[in-house]
């Protein structure tokens, strides 16, 4: 009897301890996914630091072309824009290499003045830990809130002064426009800016300085706590061979 009892005991130990290894190594895995995808989540910001540093560059030119623009509003020309352009560029492309290549010919193009640069910082892996729920699996609360504030709160705040800037933009475009259809013969717009710049445009330049000075504050306060949130992540999960 005692013998059955002992070998009873055995068994449950041996298939108490099975389930145990099990679950541990269940859980190991668990928490190896859950630190790759932190950790891929943290390159994806670390990526968005690099975009969002030549964003700020440009909108900074941007801001500081139109406040010189604004300055000298009664003798500045498009010619003289276009040498401001040079030295603080915003107005670019990208090449066959993914890298960005900045325009230095104009073509009588006055986009120089109303050009508004698209916001797109990545944001699949996100998406992908939001939509699986590994963003909940996150122990650390400040890790997730942060990380939640970064892709939505704050994004979305630079997203908007983008969309304010290009409506904006497409005002200072009918301007253009609009103005050239008075006219019963051709005329470029180096002309127009020329001879028929007036209060109504300088009131939409204006009103452009002080959206792109809110937009990089806003793409500053964006950039730092992408910055600060990769050094929570660095210091908390570490990249597994």
């Amino acid at each position: 009897m005692r013998k059955l009892i002992t070998d009873g005991f055995v068994i449950f130990i041996s298939i108490f301890a099975s389930f145990s290894v099990e679950n541990y190594r269940e859980a190991s895995l668990e928490k190896g996914v859950l630190n790759d995808a932190v950790i891929t989540l943290g390159e994806e910001m670390v990526s968005n630091i690099e975009y969002t540093k030549e964003h700020l560059f440009q909108v900074r030119n941007m801001e500081y072309l139109i406040d010189e623009v604004i300055k000298n509003y009664e003798t500045i020309t498009l010619e003289k824009a276009y040498e401001i352009h040079n030295n603080n560029p915003f107005i670019h492309t990208f090449n066959i290499e993914g890298e960005i290549e900045y325009f230095k010919k104009y073509d009588d193009n006055f986009s120089i003045l109303s050009y508004w640069n698209a916001w797109e910082p990545e944001k699949v892996f996100f998406e992908s830990m939001l939509y699986s729920g590994k963003l909940l699996e996150i122990k650390n609360k400040k890790i997730r809130k942060e990380i939640e504030s970064i892709y939505t709160k704050q994004q979305e705040r630079v997203s908007g002064m983008t969309d304010i800037t290009k409506n904006n933009s497409n005002k200072i475009g009918n301007w253009f426009e609009l103005t050239r259809d008075k006219y019963s013969f051709d005329t470029t717009n180096k002309s127009i800016f020329q001879n028929d710049k007036d209060q109504k445009l300088k009131n939409m330049l204006i009103t452009r300085r002080g959206i792109l000075k809110s937009r990089i504050v806003d793409t500053e306060n964006y950039l730092q706590g992408l910055q600060n949130i990769v050094l929570l992540i660095s210091s908390e999960y570490k990249k597994l061979d």
